[in-house]
């Protein structure tokens, strides 16, 4: 074979060598090139489910839309002759004290405040037969705790009963943000309240105080649910027609 023939036959096979050694550097490297692809969608999507994850989180995702903060406030007062002392209600020196033990995210306490408070505000009340003394079992979370507070807060500015109203008036689904310290300083904004005293005195260590005292009132009284209302040392559990606490005030005042 002369050396050119050589030269050739080894520049052919060379090139087929180069070529056969090309085809396996591209199939060697398009493998890991795929599965760096998958593997890459598969961060993007950890990635993406983890952002949706945040984003509904930062969104405050709930069961249910949560109350936005100050929307669509409602503003409620007591009869203005009616007589009050702090959580008391009605005057210092009537035969009957009904002792009131609620929770203001209670629904059947709202549902007692709409239909039977009025009767009984707008009758023994105000003729001077009944006084009713509030007590704060706040346990139904954390925004029955404030509610509470801006409760105290109202009574330290003799508002305690007009707050009492618009609390319930503004009552939403339990821990929902109803009961958000800037709606609570809205209510009393809207009440004509000192905001700035009200705002200190609901973060009060006084405040709290007020609400221990009232649990401890009703673990002796041995009240366990809301609404209870207590008349004469007899107790009446959940929302009772305004007839039947209307008979019981009578028995008591005899």
């Amino acid at each position: 074979m002369s050396t050119a023939t050589q030269r050739t036959t080894q520049t052919r096979r060379e090139r087929r060598l180069a070529e056969r050694a090309a085809r396996h550097d591209t199939r060697g490297h398009g493998r890991p090139a795929r599965r760096i692809g998958l593997g890459t969608l598969s961060v993007l999507g950890i990635i993406g489910g983890l952002a949706a994850v945040v984003l509904a989180i930062t969104l405050g995702a709930r069961p249910a839309p949560a109350i936005a903060e100050t929307a669509s406030l409602t503003f409620a007062r007591v009869p203005a002759a009616l007589a009050t002392d702090g959580f008391a209600l009605g005057r210092a020196d009537a035969p009957v004290t009904i002792d009131l033990y609620e929770d203001f995210q209670c629904p059947a306490c709202q549902t007692w405040s709409e239909g039977v408070f009025p009767s009984l505000a707008a009758n023994e009340v105000a003729a001077g037969t009944v006084r009713i003394v509030f007590h704060d079992m706040a346990f139904l979370g954390p925004e029955s705790t404030d509610a509470g507070r801006a409760a105290f807060a109202a009574a330290e500015q003799g508002r305690f009963w007009d707050m009492w109203a618009t609390i319930y008036a503004n009552q939403g689904r339990e821990n929902s943000g109803a009961f958000t310290r800037d709606r609570l300083l809205a209510m009393a904004d809207g009440l004509g309240f000192n905001v700035d005293q009200f705002e200190a005195d609901m973060a009060s260590s006084a405040a709290q105080a007020s609400i221990a005292e009232s649990r401890a009132a009703a673990a002796s009284a041995g009240v366990t649910s809301t609404p209870t209302l207590v008349i004469g040392g007899r107790s009446f559990v959940g929302v009772q027609p305004y007839p039947e606490i209307a008979a019981a005030i009578a028995a008591a005042a005899q």
